[in-house]
């Protein structure tokens, strides 16, 4: 079975870790041992990266692979999702939490309602 990475989300992912930790292109491509045109290349979809690329860029980036692959994996990657969830939450309100939750049961509903419509063709 052949399996095709989505390296656009694994490239958004690089971008959002990087302007998280307030990163250039440049000064990420030196910690990670690349060119800053290759990252640049990876944020936009233009190249794949290599396995060793991707390692050396999430331990520049401080974070894991699973962390930067989790949009192309499935129900293993559900620790990292929901890790990501509490990260996302922690520095809510109690007001922002109740809002965040009941927006995501809305949407939950909506895109079930939305599949089911669409097994009925």
């Amino acid at each position: 079975m052949e399996y095709k990475l989505n390296y656009e989300l694994i490239g958004m992912r690089i971008r959002d870790c990087r302007l998280k930790m307030n990163l250039t292109q440049e000064i990420l491509a030196e910690k990670a041992g690349v060119t800053p045109h290759h990252i640049s290349s990876i944020e936009k979809n233009k190249t794949k990266l290599s396995l060793p690329c991707l390692i050396a860029i999430a331990n520049a980036l401080g974070t894991t692979t699973d962390h930067l692959l989790m949009d192309n994996v499935t129900a293993a990657s559900m620790p990292n999702l929901l890790g990501e969830a509490r990260t996302l939450l922690d520095d809510c309100t109690p007001d922002e939490i109740f809002i965040i939750i009941e927006t995501s049961k809305a949407l939950k509903k909506s895109i079930r309602m939305k599949n089911l419509h669409n097994s009925d063709k």
